[in-house]
């Protein structure tokens, strides 16, 4: 499976790489090229190449993405191993016999083609590349332990991926099926990632937005409570940053009273993290007032909670510890930290079971 957009120049040495590769290993390999109606003439190109070799094409009537562009190729293709492939020659196609003779002796249920294991490697990337990359594995590590999940050179059983329900978001379709396909082994075999040939990179600033937005999804396949206590988290700290900026303009500027002032800042923070957490944490659809008062109330617990708790640090703990003065300032934000850590923990769970708990018995 192979997914065009715009890649007519490489065309021709991408089908002739494959079929010596697998030719020359005694396999029998059907190309399937699935096209995004590409402007260039790609489809058309390979429509005169299927004329004299062993390739099926698929048009589609625009630019749709590479992930739903596999999917499409994984139904047109009638292989029961099924590879999937870039089409700029940055995946080595000599590749591919070595990563089918794993699944059919059965060492694999699964091949990835990496460039992170003793072996792999990658051609002329930019430092800036290189950080992207790592990052974005990074994100992935707690969803397989493929060292290279981002990999979009992998082969596979058919059987892996019936009857799932794959749902990818931008265009990191491997990883999708590493987390949710029914397989018991995986194996990763060692690439060069090459600099392609010719034509233009797809990649932007979108697709990165999509990958992480596809990962999230995904913890919340594998580990829903991990994820939305991540999600929950991340918003209750932008609502520390929203609570001090309101704070200090009302006092600042407006010259409200502080304590006035601190009020006002817990209330907007509240609000917004509420409608945060309603958007992005649960995806609620549930009543708004009632919500909103209820999650009002657990954040006004949480906070005498979190006054009760550091109040005990720093007036029990720390005089029972004997930390001294001189590191007196250091341990009060190390106890406002802890603090902070088990309110969160606190309000997460709370809203998840009162507030927000159709939508969390529905996940």
């Amino acid at each position: 499976m192979v997914p065009t957009y715009n890649e007519k120049e490489n065309l021709d040495e991408l089908v002739r790489r494959v079929q010596q590769a697998c030719s020359s290993a005694g396999l029998s390999a059907e190309l399937v090229i699935v096209d995004d109606n590409s402007p260039d003439g790609t489809g058309a190109r390979a429509e005169e190449i299927a004329k004299s070799e062993n390739l099926k094409v698929v048009h589609r009537s625009g630019k749709l993405g590479l992930s739903s562009a596999v999917l499409e190729g994984f139904k047109a293709a009638s292989g029961s191993i099924l590879v999937v492939m870039d089409a700029d020659l940055s995946h080595p196609p000599e590749k591919i016999p070595e990563m089918v003779s794993k699944i059919e002796s059965g060492e694999a249920d699964v091949v990835v083609g990496s460039r992170y294991v003793r072996g792999g490697s990658v051609e002329n990337w930019p430092f800036t590349r290189r950080i992207i990359s790592k990052g974005a594995t990074l994100l992935a590590r707690w969803l397989t332990k493929v060292k290279d999940p981002m990999s979009g050179f992998f082969a596979l059983k058919r059987s892996v991926i019936d009857g799932v329900p794959l749902d990818p978001v931008g265009y990191k379709i491997g990883l999708e099926i590493l987390v949710k396909g029914k397989y018991a082994k995986v194996a990763e075999v060692p690439i060069h990632f090459a600099d392609r040939k010719a034509g233009k990179s797809k990649l932007g600033g979108g697709e990165y937005l999509r990958y992480i937005d596809h990962v999230i999804m995904l913890y919340e396949y594998r580990k829903p409570w991990l994820s939305r206590y991540i999600k929950f988290s991340a918003i209750g700290g932008l609502g520390a940053v929203i609570n001090t900026a309101v704070l200090w303009t009302a006092n600042e500027i407006f010259f409200v009273y502080y304590l006035w002032a601190s009020v006002l800042a817990f209330s907007v923070a509240v609000t917004s993290n509420y409608f945060m957490n309603r958007k992005w944490t649960y995806r609620s659809k549930g009543s708004m007032p009632k919500q909103y008062s209820q999650f009002l109330a657990v954040s006004a617990f949480g906070l005498v909670l979190n006054l009760i708790i550091l109040k005990g640090i720093v007036d029990v703990a720390m005089p029972a510890l004997d930390f001294g003065k001189d590191k007196a300032s250091l341990y009060l934000v190390v106890a406002n930290l802890i603090t902070i850590f088990i309110v969160s923990i606190f309000n997460f769970f709370v809203n998840s079971l009162w507030t927000f708990r159709h939508e969390t018995r529905r996940k």
